[in-house]
């Protein structure tokens, strides 16, 4: 994710500087700097962050209304709180805000926020998500940051956000609750300002932290005019979770306990393949021994089920019986399994394989023929108009069948 905040907000410029930082899980930075646009690191999740001053802070009780006629309503409420026209500026709704509920309304320059989005789009880094600055929260947060070429103290907490000069005394903020907890926080560019107003040494936060800790919150001012479509919040919403998930720290124990979950699969499947193998080569040394023990003369096993069926033909031949591979074994499978318009001219027999030429066969008939052969325990190539077949090896028990 990319976070970007302009320098100068009242200069949609392609020479305006931006303050930027690159994180992987929205908490750690990566990477920062403080580039013009064209020079921006490329990011397919951009997040533009108006500068503090840019934005106003106003407290409604939201109508129950049509969403449709929310925003008209707004022009409605703010228009006597607001310094110029309501149809100027853009309005944006805290995450959780209910009809019939009081809820945050941020106010921004329409034509600004406009102008900073197409400048983006135009330069191929488009904003999938604008938040603010800072925004009203439970606690009390004062940062002391420069803005506008000015330095100066932002009062963060239940009330809104409010900034101040850096040359007004930070207790004239904590006056007004003398017993609530404050945060003190500064950017390094301004912190002897910020420790000698408040007399006391004040938490440092350089811009890249304070962009993420902006980041970090539910606001998306992409809202009404500036809303994105339905899918590509969806998109965004399920880039985020990923991103979480991939690099968040809250989600480290997760990550491991999947990874080991993945590498003990992956072990326990290399086991049972190694035991299948081991299983696998002990029943093909079996089958070799009982091939060398059944017929000494063998010394040299290339493909034992071959080999053992060949003598066992050869030694049927000797004593006169009919062997699986013998031509009348052939001849009656044959007749038995031809169909009709098949016949055949003439054949040539061997102790390895059968020729037989055939008459009649087409692409009709002879799938029929090769496959009640190959029932039969034959195997058969055919190149016109020639049909050679050989014996199907016998399949000993464990052995897996030869293709």
């Amino acid at each position: 994710m990319l976070i970007i905040q302009p320098v100068n907000w009242g200069s949609p410029s392609p020479a305006t500087e931006l303050n930027w930082v690159q994180t992987r899980d929205g908490q750690t930075p990566a990477s920062q700097g403080c580039d013009p646009v064209a020079l921006l690191p490329t990011d397919s999740d951009i997040c533009l962050v108006p500068p503090v001053l840019a934005a106003s802070w106003h407290r409604v009780t939201l109508p129950k209304i049509a969403a449709s006629r929310l925003r008209q309503a707004l022009d409605g409420l703010l228009e006597d709180r607001v310094l110029t026209d309501p149809q100027q500026l853009h309005f944006a709704l805290q995450p959780t805000a209910h009809p019939g509920q009081p809820a945050w309304v941020c106010a921004c320059e329409k034509a600004l926020l406009n102008g900073w989005l197409q400048l983006l789009d135009s330069q191929q880094r488009p904003a999938n998500r604008i938040v603010p600055d800072q925004v009203p929260q439970a606690n009390h947060v004062c940062t002391a940051l420069v803005c506008a070429e000015q330095a100066w103290w932002v009062h963060a907490g239940p009330q809104g956000v409010r900034p101040l000069p850096m040359t007004a005394p930070p207790a004239r903020a904590t006056a007004e609750h003398p017993t609530t907890e404050w945060l003190w926080q500064t950017e390094p560019v301004c912190a002897a300002e910020a420790e000698a107003a408040c007399g006391q040494p004040v938490l440092l936060e350089t811009v890249a932290q304070r962009l993420l800790r902006s980041a970090q919150t539910g606001w998306n001012l992409a809202q009404f005019d500036f809303k994105r479509s339905a899918g590509t919040r969806r998109s965004q919403q399920l880039g985020q979770a990923l991103r979480q998930f991939a690099y968040a720290p809250a989600w480290a124990a997760t990550r491991w306990g999947l990874l080991a979950l993945a590498a003990t699969g992956l072990l326990g499947l290399g086991a049972i393949a190694w035991t299948e193998k081991q299983a696998l080569a002990a029943k093909q040394d079996s089958v070799r021994a009982l091939l060398q023990q059944t017929f000494p003369q063998i010394t040299l096993v290339l493909d034992a089920p071959v080999q053992m069926q060949r003598e066992v033909d050869t030694l049927q031949r000797l004593q006169g019986q009919t062997g699986q591979a013998d031509l009348d074994v052939f001849l009656t499978d044959f007749n038995q399994a031809a169909p009709n318009g098949i016949s055949l001219t003439a054949i040539q027999f061997s102790a390895t394989e059968i020729q037989a030429t055939l008459s009649g066969a087409n692409d009709t008939n002879l799938p029929n023929l090769r496959e009640a052969l190959q029932r039969k325990g034959w195997q058969s190539r055919f190149a016109a108009p020639v049909l050679t077949l050989t014996r199907r090896s016998p399949n000993p028990t464990g052995m897996p069948a030869r293709p």
